[in-house]
């Protein structure tokens, strides 16, 4: 029945020369692997030059992981860390419309998030979330290409500092 219905109104579309308007895709950035490598290996060095080892993992904007480089005297857990906050970076950072994820927490309780006690969590966290500073978005023409978290030093303001640099190594190539 339902083909019955249109076929009127395709046999007079093709009759009568009308056309129907193209729909466009949208065009959307994507981040080279050679990008988030870079962008990995210049977090590591920053924090290297603190005299720490550290994870470092470049995501995609869906939170699938592109690039994860473990560097010398990196503990075991700072892998399953710095891809948190790299997936949060892309997940809440951009959600609060933050870039990293340091202002994660201060966001959500201004808004009057009510969780576990001082933090603003659900008791059973969600996977892959975290609101540890470390993780920042990484951003070509406007949105968000993907996220780089490190974890490693014992202080993530460190951490973020260490992402923040491997970020601005790749700006130039983000543009």
């Amino acid at each position: 029945m339902l083909k019955f219905t249109f076929a009127p109104l395709l046999t007079t579309i093709a009759l009568t020369g009308l056309a129907l308007p193209a729909l466009a895709l949208e065009e959307t950035p994507v981040l080279p692997a050679d990008i988030a490598i870079k962008a990995a290996q210049s977090a590591i060095a920053a924090c290297r030059q603190e005299g720490y080892g550290v994870t470092a993992t470049v995501v995609n904007p869906e939170g699938n992981v592109l690039v994860v480089i473990r560097s010398d005297g990196a503990l075991v857990h700072t892998v399953q860390t710095s891809f948190n906050k790299a997936y949060s970076a892309v997940t809440l950072a951009t959600n609060h419309n933050l870039d990293r994820t340091s202002g994660i927490l201060a966001s959500m309780q201004a808004k009057g998030a009510q969780g576990v006690g001082t933090w603003p969590m659900p008791a059973d966290p969600l996977t892959g979330i975290t609101l540890f500073p470390g993780g920042v978005t990484l951003v070509s023409q406007g949105k968000v290409v993907g996220g780089l978290g490190v974890s490693g030093t014992p202080i993530g303001m460190v951490d973020e500092g260490c992402a923040i640099k491997g970020r601005d190594a790749v700006l130039p190539d983000l543009r």
